[in-house]
């Protein structure tokens, strides 16, 4: 036999046996959904990425089917999921698979008692934890409201900003669930007021016992989900705003640009997300990339005229079974070059952006980038079932994760407008130091770290999310 044939005869039985070893084929004959009391199981086979008679091949099936949980964790109604191959006809190469639920609990009604600052370090630190700093009041945040993954808000507050607040999301419109609305109304008052930013610290004015600014708001999102990894989001959104007289005049007569005292402006939002993370809080693995265009104000003669983008990055992976890497990169550009109303004027620590170690600082700007690289190491995942001492049947069998974790972040504001009275601006920001994570019922987490800045401080800080 001649040596070439000998060589195609050789590769044609190495293929064979890598096929028969690694690229047997099983289909899925059921999918079996357990577990469900208020979800209808529609919402459970639109996050699966398979369906019955489609094929897998043998060596992906232990990856997708926790791909499959964890998509149905990130929706955020589920306390536990367990999605397992529960017939196997190898004959046929037919499978079952099972998907297992524990619903979580739905209805969070609770007393408010929330912060009138920024976060909870500038109050304890800023403000010396001052009780009179508090807003008291009720929310409800009814989850899963009619089975349909959709969600309720409404809010009311009173005490030192009195708010109220209600906001629907539902969404899935159409039949192939991938059209979703969310309205949105608010209303709130202010008897004290951030006219400027000074020494990267809030100028604060407060008018006696009067109302100093007053605040209507009302927006409409829509969004289109065509698959499980990738949404665009258009949202309009009404603003109207009116302060006191008194702050224009004595504080900042640029509060809003057209130096009046009120403010109507209509903004239109557009978002683009990709975003593969096997979990949406503290992910081990996947990336997530968003493209936003914001412009606010629509017409020449709105009383405001800004366009700003924004961009973001964050990339995750895993280093044997307990380590975890996360970078994340974000910019924000304003395409409008000329100075915007203070109230829009906004860099790192004004809202969920900052650089750790700066948390009690504000840093205004038109732009602003900013890096943040974070090692965590797995210390334990349990769950515990904490029995009748728990009267919430959702909330009875605990699942929770600590982490320990190296934090090392930068971030750059551009201020081209404040003539260097805030001098974190215009200069790179480092910090970074150890934290601490917990995260409970897949849905919560609180972080504590204990970090630095470039000028040499230290400090504890809070902060904390969830997964709706």
């Amino acid at each position: 036999m001649p040596e070439r044939w000998r060589i195609i005869f050789l590769l044609a039985g190495l293929f064979c046996f890598v096929e028969q070893s690694f690229g047997q084929y099983v289909t899925v004959q059921k999918i079996t959904i357990t577990g469900l009391k208020r979800t209808k199981a529609s919402i459970v086979y639109r996050e699966l990425t398979f369906a019955e008679g489609d094929t897998l091949t043998q060596n992906e099936l232990g990856p997708v089917l926790e791909r499959n949980r964890n998509n149905l964790l990130n929706l955020g109604i589920f306390n536990e999921v367990v999605v397992n191959v529960s017939e196997w006809d190898t004959k046929k190469d037919l499978i079952e698979i099972t998907v297992d639920l524990k619903e979580s609990w739905y209805i969070y009604a609770a007393p408010i008692l929330d912060l009138a600052d920024r976060n909870f370090n500038v109050w304890w630190t800023t403000y010396n934890h001052s009780f009179d700093r508090i807003n008291l009041g009720g929310r409800i945040d009814w989850l899963n409201f009619t089975g349909r993954n959709d969600k309720l808000k409404a809010l009311i507050q009173f005490g030192y900003t009195p708010k109220q607040e209600l906001e629907y999301r539902f969404p899935y419109l159409n039949k192939r669930q991938s059209l979703g609305v969310t309205t949105l109304f608010l209303h709130s008052i202010n008897k004290e007021l951030n006219y400027g930013t000074f020494n990267n610290r809030e100028q604060l004015v407060r008018l006696g016992e009067q109302k100093i600014q007053e605040r209507w708001e009302g927006q409409i999102r829509t969004f289109y989900r065509p698959t499980i990894n990738i949404k665009y989001e258009l949202a309009l959104r009404y603003q109207n705003l009116e302060i006191d007289q008194e702050v224009v005049t004595d504080y900042n007569p640029l509060y809003f640009s057209n130096g009046d005292s009120t403010h109507s402006v209509f903004s239109l939002r557009f978002v683009y997300e990709y975003d593969d993370r096997d979990r949406k809080i503290f992910p081990a693995t996947g990336i997530k990339f968003s493209a936003e265009a914001e412009k606010i104000g629509l017409t020449n003669s709105a009383d405001e005229n800004t366009l700003i983008t924004a961009l973001s990055v964050e990339w995750n992976a895993t280093t044997g079974r307990r380590f975890q890497h996360r970078v994340s990169t974000t910019a924000k550009y304003s395409l409008s070059r000329s100075r915007p109303s203070f109230v829009y004027y906004k860099g790192l620590g004004s809202g969920v952006k900052y650089v750790s170690g700066y948390e009690l600082y504000v840093i205004d700007g038109l732009d602003y980038v900013l890096g943040k690289y974070q090692l965590a190491y797995k210390l334990l995942e349990k769950q515990s079932n904490l029995g009748s001492f728990m009267p919430v049947e959702q909330f009875r069998r605990v699942t929770y994760a600590f982490y320990i974790s190296l934090l090392a972040e930068v971030g750059y504001v551009n201020d081209p407008f404040s003539g260097g009275v805030n001098p974190l601006t215009n200069q790179w920001l480092y910090g970074g130091g150890p934290a601490f994570t917990l995260l409970m019922y897949n849905n919560f987490l609180f972080q504590f770290s204990y970090c630095t800045n470039h000028l040499g401080e230290w400090g504890l800080f809070i902060h904390n999310r969830t997964s709706f």
